[in-house]
């Protein structure tokens, strides 16, 4: 299923004021995290929309500051760079002017940079305008979100998925799916799992290696845990990897906890979102689920949205 480019528009600064205003009511301290989310997935539509192929590092820092400059939101100089990353300066930043930080700048930043380099490089934003500093300055790091080198076998796949469909397996055993999901990373596929065990012990049971994981978890101090109401983070970050990870699988081990610790309707509208960005992307989204622990008519929602696949 080919991806067709989507049109744009330049959104006005009242309108991302506003926009700040509604989130800090409702979210209040995660706002601005909320904004950088945003505004990452901005930077990568407004790159797909202009046609911006993949750069070298020095194509892309003289390229930068005048696709910033369409943006509206600053005028953006570049005091240095590398492969690894780069620094730059945000001069009369919208946000700061306001007395914000400047999320969104950074998540557009980010999304930008990330999209047409072909690498993922996280922005931080390291002093402000609106802390009394002359320019906003930002540094872009490259990320470790690229799997480790694993070395690949040779054959066919075990268990044959259509790309671009999304499939439910519906069993009592917590790890189904996984030897599903371990048959296409032995073979290359880049994969991510959401998962409710503690990633270390599944590594020990199953070759997980190339792949990416977030478990859901209250847990403040692992760096990869998510809590498991905080939906709107999960997505994102499965749509980054769909965005990145050409043909990747998904696997969400752990569709129950999340739905006990938020609400059905929520959960099921998260689903439908990932299901339609897997089809754009020609990816595949495995879930499993225990049939016990909801009720038919929900399992039945499910059913509707996604193909029911029995791997033994």
């Amino acid at each position: 299923m080919k991806e067709e480019a989507s049109p744009f528009f330049v959104m006005p600064g009242s309108a991302l004021l506003d926009l700040r205003e509604e989130l800090e009511l409702i979210e209040d301290k995660e706002a601005g995290e909320t904004l950088a989310r945003y505004g990452y997935r901005a930077g990568v539509g407004l790159i797909n929309s202009l046609g911006i192929q993949t750069l070298s590092m020095g194509e892309l820092v003289d390229a930068l500051p005048q696709i910033w400059m369409e943006t509206g939101l600053s005028r953006l100089i570049v005091e240095e760079a590398s492969e690894e990353g780069m620094t730059v300066k945000l001069d009369e930043s919208l946000e700061a002017g306001h007395g914000r930080r400047c999320d969104f700048a950074r998540g557009y930043l980010s999304g930008i940079v990330s999209t047409i380099a072909g690498r993922r490089f996280d922005a931080t934003e390291v002093e402000c305008r609106s802390e009394g500093r002359e320019m906003c300055k930002h540094h872009l790091v490259l990320a470790d979100t690229q799997p480790p080198s694993v070395e690949t076998k040779t054959g066919d796949l075990k268990y044959q998925l259509e790309p671009g469909y999304s499939y439910i397996i519906e069993s009592e055993d917590p790890y189904a799916g996984f030897d599903v999901f371990v048959d296409y990373l032995s073979l290359g596929a880049r994969g991510l799992c959401i998962v409710r065990e503690y990633p270390e012990k599944l590594k020990k049971r199953f070759y997980l290696g190339s792949s990416s994981y977030l478990w859901l978890s209250y847990e403040r101090d692992i760096k990869y845990a998510r809590e498991p109401t905080n939906i709107p983070l999960i997505y994102s970050e499965v749509k980054t990897f769909l965005d990145s990870a050409k043909g990747g699988i998904v696997l969400i081990s752990g569709i129950e906890y999340m739905i006990s610790q938020s609400s059905f309707d929520r959960v099921l509208k998260f689903v439908q979102l990932l299901n339609e960005n897997v089809a754009v992307k020609d990816a595949t989204l495995i879930l499993t689920l225990s049939p016990l622990a909801l009720d038919s008519r929900e399992v039945k929602m499910l059913e509707r949205e996604l193909r029911v696949f029995n791997p033994s």
